[in-house]
């Protein structure tokens, strides 16, 4: 079976095409472009099959993440939307959650809504928080107001009525009406998108699934019928915040499930590595060209959370930010990447980003415009990267326009070239050392006890310096590292999260409503799966419950026990969540009452099964040469063995400092480390 995986991120589009019965691979790097994603995503595709001597005719899966929805929201992009939410609550997304993110900011300032005010309507309707309608929907008052927001030019409306988790019966009613009203109008009601509690965080969700709609729809639609176009005749698939994979009409119904997409296809393939090399508890370290993310793989598996914020107004501020209700892969993620900007801030220190040159024009010695010093002109200049054998001598880097950038800022800064460019790589590897601490304590987690395993572009590059300040001692980099986030796709499992709220405390939980809700929600996840093509047999679908002590603002979400619905049942599960919650916080009180607000299950495929990557290796290492690179620790510049990876064969080792390159990324070991490689080509460093 081919299968091919594509990864957009904010500079390079990465390509993985994989046989999974002889375990070949054909990778591409393409600059991706920002003002059309689905233009360099099919340069790609193009490239990478020609390469391989295949047609897309001999596809059977294309798999694909994007950063389309979270970049609109960011840069506010999306199409213009409208809100129909329950009489007199109209101001919920400006109320937001009724306290300040910081108390002591007098100048506080709240990121804009995505729905002005305006743009917000009230239909004359109410349910209470049992489930009954204690006003009923009334129609003819509900259509003027649709019709006011069909006048004023929305594209997208999203609906989000009080206590809809609990009888969605109002909000089809609405969407009807809508779509009677004003057909090509798309339309997000809350009972679908986001069925929680939370009467904020539920609209607020199903706004941004509006915002985003009709953009994603577009781009799915253009993508598929381009690779039609070319001969592919399976359907296009995409992988989700919560590392599991979706067709593309789910996506496109629900793109707010989109949010971390890209991202998610690295902690997909740091859970892949796991298990191959029985390493349960790993820190997986992605940087790119414009981000740098940390996530655990803890157990074996994928450290999930039911919620994100996206666009904080400030940048390290809890609560500045939109929370959107989605399962997603818990991360740390900061603006450090290859394209990230030194720029001398206003006390005269030097920063370097959030800001990215991205791929348009990058880093200075992309030789495409750019003018500003960026991480990657630094590694150049250090002698890190190889400026004749970037993405394997396709694109030339230029060293004098590095230097020229950064001759720039050393002169604002008073410094010579070389401490400049030592200066910003320093700095941008302890802005990711200060993230990746800050998710350890989170998790209560001794940095001693994980192995860190490094991707992306540029992860190689810096994770051996990365991993000794956080302190760790050892760190794996997988073959083809550049683009393990696309091969992360290729190993993803079909899925889809389904979630139900319905509060109530452990000991009174009415059984019979809660066997209907899952059994609702089963339904849902088999008919989910059989669309996309998973058998019967092969279907997986487990519950969970997200619990709380009574009176907390935060939940664990916890599996249920293979037990009947019943007392002796429910007894099990708070067993399981006071166990869980000592685990993550330390200790647990058995005293207080436990409760439920949502109900989850987790309907998923088989994970596939790869055939390990095959090295055509020679007998020995073969050095391709010598460059000198910088490290301080060695007294400076020092002469460097180059190695090429390919030719590297399982069982070989050396001491650090060593230079070691592959097509999508360079490793760096440091001195005072040793290296080897294991059997599946896996670079295996201890600090």
């Amino acid at each position: 079976m081919l299968k091919l995986g594509v990864d957009i991120g904010g500079t390079f589009t990465d390509f993985v095409l994989l046989d999974t019965v002889t375990g070949r691979r054909y990778l591409d790097k393409v600059l991706t472009t920002p003002h059309n994603p689905a233009e360099g995503f099919m340069t790609g595709v193009k490239s990478v099959l020609k390469s391989a001597g295949l047609q897309a005719s001999a596809l059977q899966h294309v798999i694909h993440g994007t950063t389309l929805v979270v970049n609109a929201i960011i840069e506010r992009k999306g199409c213009k939307t409208g809100l129909l939410t329950t009489e007199g609550f109209e101001d919920i997304l400006e109320m937001r959650r009724g306290k300040r993110f910081d108390m002591d900011d007098l100048l506080i300032e709240a990121p804009p809504s995505l729905v002005p005010r305006p743009m917000v309507r009230g239909a004359l309707e109410r349910i209470n928080k049992s489930g009954v309608a204690i006003v009923p929907f009334n129609e003819p008052v509900t259509r003027k107001r649709v019709e006011s927001l069909v006048a004023a030019g929305v594209e997208s409306i999203a609906v989000s009525f009080l206590h809809s988790y609990r009888n969605a019966e109002h909000e089809v009613l609405a969407a009807r009406l809508i779509k009677e009203i004003a057909p090509d109008v798309t339309v997000s009601i809350s009972s679908e998108v986001a069925p929680d509690v939370r009467e904020y965080e539920r609209t607020l969700t199903t706004v941004a699934n509006a915002y985003t709609q009709p953009i994603v729809e577009k781009y799915i639609e253009e993508v598929t019928k381009d690779l039609e176009g070319l001969g592919y005749a399976h359907g296009l698939y995409l992988i989700q915040s919560d590392a599991g994979l979706t067709t593309g009409r789910i996506a496109a119904k629900y793109p707010v499930r989109l949010m971390e997409s890209g991202p998610a296809g690295g902690s997909v393939a740091a859970r892949y590595f796991s298990r191959r090399l029985k390493r349960p508890d790993i820190v997986a370290f992605d940087m790119g060209g414009t981000t740098a993310k940390v996530s655990f793989i803890s157990n074996g598996e994928i450290v999930t959370t039911p919620e994100l914020e996206v666009a904080r107004h400030h940048r390290f501020k809890r609560g500045s930010g939109l929370p959107i209700r989605v399962p997603v892969v818990q991360m740390m993620e900061i603006g450090a990447g290859g394209g990230g900007i030194a720029r001398v801030d206003e006390v005269g220190l030097l920063r370097v980003g959030p800001e990215s040159a991205g791929a348009d024009p990058g880093p200075a010695c992309y030789g495409r415009g750019g003018k500003q010093a960026t991480v990657t002109d630094a590694n150049l200049l250090l002698g890190y990267l190889n400026a004749d054998y970037f993405l394997g001598g396709q694109m030339a880097l230029s060293l004098d326009d590095a230097n020229g950038a950064i001759d720039v800022l050393a002169e604002s800064l008073n410094l010579e070239r070389l401490r400049a460019a030592w200066g910003i790589h320093e700095i941008v590897t302890e802005d990711m050392a200060q993230a990746a601490r800050m998710h350890l304590m989170e998790r209560g987690a001794d940095p001693r006890a994980y192995a860190m395993l490094a991707f992306g572009g540029a992860g190689p590059l810096h994770a051996c310096r990365l991993a000794r300040k956080v302190g760790m001692k050892e760190v794996i980099i997988p073959h083809s590292a550049g683009v393990a986030s696309a091969f992360g796709f290729l190993v993803a499992p079909i899925s889809i999260t389904l979630l139900r709220a319905y509060p109530t405390e452990l000991a009174r939980v009415d059984f019979g409503h809660l066997g209907n809700l899952y059994s609702e929600l089963e339904a849902r996840g088999r008919e989910f799966l059989k669309q996309a093509g998973v058998p019967e047999g092969e279907m997986k679908l487990t519950r969970f419950g997200s619990l709380r002590y009574a009176g907390q603002g935060s939940e664990l979400t916890v599996p249920l026990p293979e037990a009947d619905l019943d007392s002796a049942g429910m007894k099990l599960l708070e067993a399981n969540f006071h166990e869980q919650f000592a685990r993550v916080y330390g200790r647990s009180n058995r005293k207080i009452e436990v409760e439920a607000l949502n109900w989850v299950v987790v309907a998923s495929g088989p994970t596939p099964e790869l055939k390990t990557h095959e090295s055509s290796a020679l007998e020995v290492a073969m050095e391709s040469g010598s460059r000198r690179a910088y490290f301080p620790e060695a007294g400076g510049f020092v002469d460097c063995p180059v190695l090429r990876r390919d030719m590297l064969k399982s069982g070989f080792s050396a001491d650090g400092p060593a230079l070691i390159e592959e097509r999508e990324s360079t490793t760096v070991v440091l001195p005072g480390s040793r290296f080897s490689v294991d059997e599946d080509q896996n670079l295996c460093i201890s600090l």
